[in-house]
């Protein structure tokens, strides 16, 4: 059954062979357009973020920016732009797509408020920025955010939601990963959290992650909260290794299988893979 999967986050516009590789396939892309359509992704969140390339900042985001450019006219899947940390706001980057979903930060410092290992809360500036994307359809991610600027922004009465965590209280190796306080929160605004394949996300030891690590942190939140406050965030081609089991874009019939395989009803397959992002982004639900 095609499940018409969202995917909350992939970093595959930073690729270096994302311009030659995506449309075609058959390269060492997680995500491409023949695996996307071949396993039934209807959405996919394509974020850019240049913290990561001190010095090469302004490259990396023409090239992230240009490659959105070239592929968001496709007629399927659903392409959509995400910022992830605001520093290109700061650097006085020229903003052409309105995002989907922003975090103000990425790791560490920056003028709007503190990313992971900074103690730093949210600031002014990053406090009238969260107003501005609320206002004009923004929605707020906390997937990079401390706990202090989280917990700001939570108390801040918008909805949030997470694109790429999972449950601390099932792997505490990783600092982003959320507390259970945190999750509930998130979920009482309405937010989603998208769980994340990133091994060291999923498992204390990473190596052992696997997809039923994955389907581990889904039951775990949804009991937690409800089946309406999970989903996806893959961070495909933000990661060099997967879990096991897992290849890229082309291995989303692997994880559905998963779920199946679990007992999970149609409905809420239907939910955590796609349509609670939907609702979330207040998207209209596609044939």
């Amino acid at each position: 059954m095609n499940r018409r999967i969202f995917d909350a986050h992939c970093d595959t516009l930073l690729q270096s062979s994302a311009e030659k590789d995506f449309v075609s396939g058959g390269s060492e892309l997680h995500v491409d357009l023949p695996s996307l359509l071949k396993s039934g992704v209807h959405d996919q969140v394509m974020a850019v973020c240049i913290k990561p390339y001190i010095g090469s900042e302004r490259e990396m985001w023409q090239r992230g920016i240009g490659n959105y450019a070239e592929f968001r006219n496709l007629k399927k899947p659903r392409l959509h732009f995400a910022l992830e940390g605001c520093l290109p706001l700061a650097m006085g980057f020229e903003l052409p797509f309105h995002p989907v979903v922003a975090s103000l930060t990425w790791n560490g410092d920056n003028p709007y408020a503190g990313g992971i290992g900074s103690e730093m809360d949210l600031t002014d500036l990053g406090r009238e920025l969260a107003e501005k994307f609320d206002a004009s359809g923004t929605m707020l991610d906390v997937s990079h955010l401390n706990r202090r600027s989280r917990k700001s922004l939570l108390k801040m009465d918008i909805p949030v939601c997470a694109t790429h965590c999972n449950a601390q209280r099932l792997c505490n190796g990783h600092a982003r990963n959320l507390p259970d306080e945190d999750i509930k929160e998130i979920a009482a605004s309405g937010g989603v959290i998208g769980i994340t394949f990133v091994p060291d996300f999923l498992e204390e030891d990473g190596s052992k992650a696997t997809i039923t690590s994955i389907i581990n942190h889904m039951e775990y939140i949804a009991e937690l909260t409800s089946i309406d406050s999970v989903g996806f965030g893959s961070d495909f081609d933000g990661v060099k290794k997967l879990p096991e089991g897992l290849s890229g874009a082309g291995s989303w019939f692997s994880v559905i299988g998963a779920l199946e395989s679990r007992g999970w009803s149609n409905s809420d397959i239907d939910k955590a893979a796609g349509n609670n992002w939907r609702r979330f982004f207040k998207m209209h639900k596609e044939s």
